[in-house]
């Protein structure tokens, strides 16, 4: 006598639609996400730079700084384009030919060459820039002397 097994495992279309609909919102909130990170107007620079702690003040004035990054390998960036020091000068003159208060932010990785950080403060307050800054990571707040 065979012994027959009853299987009554039936899958219904529903389950498959709900589930391809719960996939599909991951994968859009997924990317939607990450657009949204990777195209978001905050992020400060592209290049990435390991900026010095130091205490900072916050600015008074909010006009759109130009900014001259200097990355790990010593090249030069100005407002995220590559540059040398020779054209840094000519362009530095004809960003700021409209507003000579505008400032000007030197970002500098903290393991670059001090002498080119000196050459690139040099170049600009040789273009004629009147506010001249550095760029340094905000210090976290130090524990409390003892008396």
């Amino acid at each position: 006598m065979k012994i027959r097994t009853h299987r009554d495992s039936t899958v219904s279309l529903e389950s498959f639609a709900i589930t391809d609909i719960i996939l599909n919102m991951f994968i859009f909130f997924f990317t939607s996400f990450s657009l949204v990170y990777t195209f978001n107007p905050a992020r400060e620079s592209r290049i990435i730079v390991k900026l010095p702690q130091a205490d900072v003040r916050t600015p008074v004035d909010q006009t759109e700084p130009i900014v001259v990054a200097i990355n790990s390998q010593n090249e030069v960036f100005l407002n995220n384009r590559p540059t040398g020091l020779t054209d840094l000068k000519t362009e530095l003159q004809s960003l700021i030919s409209l507003n000579k208060t505008r400032p000007v932010i030197v970002r500098a990785d903290k393991s670059v060459v001090f002498d080119q950080v000196v050459q690139v403060l040099a170049v600009a307050r040789n273009s004629g820039v009147e506010r001249l800054d550095i760029a340094v990571e905000e210090r976290p707040s130090a524990l409390p002397s003892k008396p």
